[in-house]
């Protein structure tokens, strides 16, 4: 007995029904044109039309056929019941340079389909259609499109009243590819007809059983056909990203897949790595200490192992990675490998270290910049305490020398007022020790104040004021200078040679109550449009671990005074450098020359 659906298509037009859309599935060209022939036979044995798209073979076939049958073709297609279309020029037509057109397709099926359907009464006729275009362009490897027709016909089917049977010989659904587009095939469809094997079975409980297991294995083969379809969209994406190298290792670390992105980070071509060891990214001594193998360790304990360090390319280079590996298990838990993920992060790292970097400099300056303003602080509080020091000093002095000598002048006019007129010779010479006492006065007050502020400076100019300087200061203390100046040196501002005469005195200053040395050389020079006073000693130097604290307290050894001639040094352009060894010291000041005086010393 056949099952229902192919009665009703078999049986002729006397069962088959309006909008139905069956696709047959054959082995054998015989039970295709039989049931082909009972389709179109019926519909023109009841008075309908009948359209047939088939190649030509078959055309030729189903008429005669039908004639066996004691159909009249020939009168059918004079009354306009009967209209035949060959499928391969149909299909020439309806293609566009190699592409389907939907738009020719309907207005070329269309036209037949409204010829077909009207008679010379005006009445409408029911049409059979057969379309073996599909098969065509299935046969042609054109499966889209044999799908794509398949959905207009059934448009058409919106428009004009007909019942389509389309044919595909099942020898062309041979593979797992052609699992999908069968499926869409039937689904587009309102029923199938099973190939003749179906037909052949002898009873309704093995068709049944025949039916169940197709349904079973459409199901299995569904389910592959998702999976493999998710296996597939995931390679691809895997393939095409960039900015990751992600690929995939077996249980021993063997690389066996890559893609584009690990590629460009790490340089290898697929050929090149695919089948060696993926320690060949590790540096040479991540290597020796075993890492890539214990990482796989734990990767495979854990699940999943994240780590960041060292990576080397094909060309030697390193670059810093970020590397997830993902232990990869079937539904039993055996380890199947892993999936490695790279990611190039040196920029990143870079970056951090910068800004690390940038962070500690800053609490560098802040820590400097503290210790400046407490150094500052400090300079402040000892520039007063020496100020009062200062002025206690010369007070001191005044009293001492000058007030002594005042005292003892005021004595001797007592006496001499008393004495007036008594004794002349005792007179003549009080007079005159008092006169020398008042010489005296005079030079000490003299000296005092030009050691404060010596006129000659402001006068003659630094070179002419070292000299008379450096007399006063060795017959003070005895020590013996020299003096050495270039003979084209000039004048300096104000406030340079000001500058420059403090830290002459400071650092005589210095040699006298520190060094021991018997001699100090001074020499007065330009050099490289700076102006260059040194004074150097032969006496026994300044201990290297005072040299390291000089840039912030030389108040505790060499006083305030070469401490504030530095400052005065930077606030005038210049410098205040101090060299010392076991043999002696040196002191250089420099500031800037005026363009004038600096091109003429050169």
């Amino acid at each position: 007995m056949l099952d229902p659906l192919l009665q009703t298509v078999a049986a002729g037009a006397e069962s088959y029904a309006h909008g139905e859309h069956v696709v047959q599935f054959y082995a054998d060209d015989n039970f295709f044109l039989d049931v082909l022939s009972r389709f179109v036979g019926g519909a023109l044995a009841t008075g309908e039309a009948a359209v047939v798209i088939a190649t030509a073979a078959h055309q030729a076939e189903l008429e005669r056929r039908l004639s066996a049958r004691g159909l009249d073709t020939a009168k059918a297609k004079l009354q306009m019941r009967y209209l035949v279309q060959d499928a391969g020029e149909l299909l020439e037509r309806i293609t566009v340079n190699g592409f389907l057109s939907e738009a020719r397709f309907n207005e070329i099926v269309g036209s037949v389909l409204k010829q077909a359907g009207t008679t010379t009464d005006g009445k409408v006729h029911r049409i059979a259609v057969f379309g073996e275009l599909v098969a065509l362009l299935w046969a042609r490897g054109r499966q889209q499109d044999a799908i794509r027709v398949e959905q207009l016909w059934n448009e058409l089917a919106r428009t004009y009243s007909f019942s389509l049977l389309c044919a595909y010989p099942i020898v062309g659904f041979n593979n797992e590819t052609h699992v999908e587009p069968f499926l869409k095939i039937c689904g587009h469809h309102s029923g199938v007809v099973p190939s003749e094997s179906y037909l052949g079975l002898g009873s309704e409980e093995e068709r049944f059983r025949t039916i169940a297991q197709l349904q079973q294995k459409a199901l299995v083969l569904e389910k592959r056909l998702a999976a493999r379809q998710s296996e597939n969209q995931f390679r691809l994406l895997v393939e095409v990203v960039r900015d990751y190298a992600i690929f995939m290792l077996d249980p021993q670390g063997i690389i066996s897949t890559w893609n584009i992105g690990a590629e460009r980070i790490k340089g290898y071509q697929a050929r090149e790595i695919i089948g060696r060891h993926f320690s060949c990214f590790y540096p040479e001594e991540d290597v020796r200490s075993g890492k890539p193998a214990w990482e796989l360790v734990v990767a495979a304990r854990e699940g999943r192992l994240q780590d960041e360090g060292w990576r080397i390319r094909k060309d030697g280079s390193r670059f810093w990675a970020n590397v997830i590996i993902t232990a990869i298990r079937d539904d039993q838990g055996a380890l199947l490998g892993f999936a490695k993920v790279t990611r190039d992060v040196t920029e990143q790292m870079q970056a951090q270290q910068a800004l690390q970097k940038e962070v500690m400099e800053r609490r560098d300056a802040q820590r400097q910049l503290h210790s400046s303003e407490e150094s500052l602080r400090q300079l402040s509080l000892h520039l007063l305490r020496t100020q009062d020091e200062e002025r206690r000093r010369i007070g001191a002095d005044l009293h001492d020398s000058l007030g002594q000598y005042l005292t003892v002048l005021k004595l001797k006019l007592a006496s001499l007022n008393h004495t007036v007129g008594q004794d002349g010779t005792t007179t003549a010479e009080d007079l005159a020790q008092c006169l020398r006492l008042t010489d005296d006065c005079i030079k000490e007050v003299r000296t005092v104040s030009y050691l404060l502020y010596p006129p000659l400076l402001e006068e003659m100019g630094l070179k002419s004021a070292i000299p008379w300087y450096l007399e006063g200061f060795g017959a003070r203390s005895g020590i013996e200078t020299s003096f050495e100046a270039h003979p084209d040196f000039g004048r300096l501002p104000r406030d340079s040679e000001l500058a420059l005469f403090r830290v002459l005195q400071e650092s005589l200053t210095n040699v006298h109550r520190h060094s021991g040395s018997p001699t100090a050389h001074i020499r007065l020079f330009a050099q490289e449009g700076m102006a260059c006073l040194e004074i150097e000693d032969k006496g026994k130097g300044i201990s290297p671990h005072l040299l390291e604290q000089s840039g912030q307290d030389w108040m505790g050894a060499l006083g305030v005074g070469l401490r504030g001639m530095n400052e005065r040094m930077r606030q005038l352009g210049g410098k205040l450098e101090v060299f010392s060894k076991e043999s002696g010291t040196r002191v250089r000041a420099s500031v800037p020359m005026p363009e004038s005086q600096s091109a003429a010393s050169a």
